[in-house]
């Protein structure tokens, strides 16, 4: 199924979309079913409103949202377009991130890369994502807990904590690569006949897309932490200056992971020569054996009438002792060597 098919697809699956109504001492939660619900909480300026939409491709649910809170028809086309850079972008009354959110629940063989939308205005947040399934489990419990942070702090601090979850399941994926070139590692040390180099390469071409997704994030944080928006305030830079340190930390560990599995595929064609240089050198000793006793059997294989040893009835045994002295001889002297 080609992309634009899929896109398609998912566009015919209608959107669901969580509301959370929260202030400092208040919680609702809500399944919006029809999308004039939303003004209604909007309403409220006491409260703040988190809306997470599922399966971003419905482009008429996306614009509908879009009228409610005023947005700019080319932020609809970056969060209907799966393919969008993570990137930020400043507007007078929001500001605008494109991630990826990368998880996996089993194996590498298993990583989901999603597209992922976080749009924050003053009393609002709007996260647009591909799939219903996602890491925001945490955020929602701690969304629950009237002490925690969420509550009391603004919608910057939200949008941070969205990105630093984000950021966070990075680790977990990076951990998950790690461990999963430590066992071919192992494999390939220790001669396992299970492992070949399409394995190498099939987990140096999920690091490398991983890679190829994270690292957009490093200048993305890297501007959101300079902005001077005033929806961005002071005490909030700290968290983003933190969570950018992460996006290198984790980059870098990327890019030690890439060495390594460079370094596994040179291993494994080393392994491969030293193998193929032990099977010549095993049929070369044999072959060296062999060269003697082959001479020596051509030589009386010429049924001369004037060979005298051929009316000798001891010349058959003695053949057959000089052949099992010359075979004993040389395997002994290859042994000296250390040939084999």
């Amino acid at each position: 199924m080609s992309r634009t098919d899929r896109i398609s697809s998912k566009a015919k699956t209608p959107a669901q979309i969580e509301l959370y109504c929260f202030g400092e001492n208040h919680f609702e939660k809500h399944l919006i079913k029809d999308l004039q619900e939303i003004s209604s909480f909007l309403n409220q300026a006491q409260f703040k409103v988190w809306i997470n939409v599922s399966r971003s491709s419905d482009v008429d649910t996306v614009s509908q949202i879009a009228d409610i809170f005023n947005i700019h028809p080319l932020i609809i086309e970056d969060i209907v377009n799966a393919d969008q850079r993570p990137k930020i972008e400043e507007f007078d009354e929001y500001i605008f991130l494109v991630a990826k959110m990368i998880y996996s629940k089993n194996s590498i063989k298993d990583i989901t890369i999603e597209h992922l939308g976080i749009l924050f205005g003053s009393n609002f947040i709007i996260s647009f994502q591909e799939t219903p399934l996602d890491i925001f489990d945490s955020i929602r419990a701690r969304l629950e807990n009237p002490k925690g942070k969420m509550r009391k702090l603004g919608t910057d601090y939200f949008a941070y904590t969205l990105f630093d979850t984000v950021v966070d399941e990075y680790y977990v994926i990076l951990e998950l690569i790690s461990d999963e070139i430590e066992k071919i590692e192992d494999r390939i040390i220790g001669y396992k006949n299970n492992i070949n180099l399409s394995h190498v390469y099939h987990h140096r071409k999920a690091l490398r897309n991983v890679r190829k997704n994270a690292w957009p994030v490093r200048e993305l944080l890297s501007n959101w932490k300079k902005s001077d928006h005033p929806l961005t305030k002071g005490k909030t830079q700290a968290y983003i200056n933190d969570v950018y340190e992460h996006s290198i930390e984790i980059l870098e560990g990327l890019e030690l992971q890439r060495e390594a599995i460079s370094t596994l595929a040179e291993i494994y064609m080393t392994q491969l020569s030293i193998k193929q240089n032990e099977v010549m050198k095993t049929l070369t000793v044999i072959a060296t054996i062999f060269i003697p006793l082959t001479f020596i059997a051509g030589v009386y294989g010429m049924n001369f009438h004037s060979m005298p040893e051929l009316d000798w009835p001891y010349s058959y045994p003695l053949l057959w002792a000089i052949f099992i002295f010359i075979t004993i001889s040389m395997i002994l002297y290859f042994k000296r060597k250390k040939w084999f």
